[in-house]
């Protein structure tokens, strides 16, 4: 079944009551002619499940029921990662005069509790990855050094992106979204950022660490969360390359 077919059908079907474009194709963001529709199809509660396509496909579908769809990608749904998926996403179908919308609405923007909750836990993690990598360049163990600093590099983004109340992207999406939304500070642009996690992310360059951790420490106090920078004391000093 082709992508227009399937849009077609789901508009005909009482049991659809929603259909999201994600993906590339969803944010027409490079589209290659190979590249598949990711559709999210939501089904009211009652209905069966006769849309659900392989992982693969040309037209990969995901079929949610509507209860199922309100939690996906929101906190202790065991599908956070997905959350970035609703974020710039086409919305084709909504038959719920709204409540669709409504819903993609609150994965694609995170509330100020859920900003806080997740930054915080994100930037201790991230000084959890960059303090571990330090240690072990510290005692001349390099290669598990350059492991925790790659490993520091995804929770550093997702703080980064919840301290400003965003959804961390796909690292596909990553540049695109720094420069179609930029941060604010130019600390944080694609220029000055990607060089400075390729330095991390290859050679795990400790000096890049600790000057990327002298950066994160103003934009964390500046935004209420000293007291997660100060919960590794008595190693900020130690951190920042003192």
């Amino acid at each position: 079944m082709s992508y227009s077919e399937l849009v077609e059908r789901a508009r005909a079907d009482d049991d659809v009551v929603g259909l999201i474009l994600t993906g590339s194709r969803g944010r027409s963001f490079r589209v290659r002619p190979d590249s598949d529709h990711d559709v999210r199809l939501v089904l009211r509660d009652d209905a069966q499940d006769t849309y659900s396509t392989p992982h693969g496909s040309p037209v990969e579908v995901a079929v949610l029921t509507r209860s199922e769809f309100e939690r996906t990608g929101m906190p202790g749904s065991g599908s956070e990662w997905d959350r970035y998926s609703y974020v710039r996403c086409e919305l084709v179908l909504d038959k719920l005069d709204g409540e669709i919308r409504r819903l993609v609405d609150a994965k694609a923007h995170l509330s100020e509790a859920d900003g806080r909750t997740l930054a915080a836990a994100a930037l201790d993690e991230y000084v959890n990855s960059y303090y571990r990598s330090a240690r072990n360049h510290q005692n001349d163990l390099r290669f598990e050094s350059r492991l925790d600093a790659a490993e520091s590099v995804g929770p550093f983004l997702a703080a980064l992106f919840a301290i400003h109340r965003r959804v961390r992207p796909f690292n596909k999406f990553l540049g695109w979204e720094l420069r179609l939304e930029p941060l604010g500070d130019e600390t944080w642009a694609v220029d000055a950022l990607f060089p400075r996690l390729h330095r991390i992310v290859g050679p795990g360059d400790l000096g890049e660490q600790q000057a990327l951790f002298r950066d994160v420490e103003p934009l964390a106090r500046g935004h209420g969360f000293g007291d997660v920078i100060d919960g590794w004391e008595p190693d900020v000093a130690w951190l920042r390359g003192s």
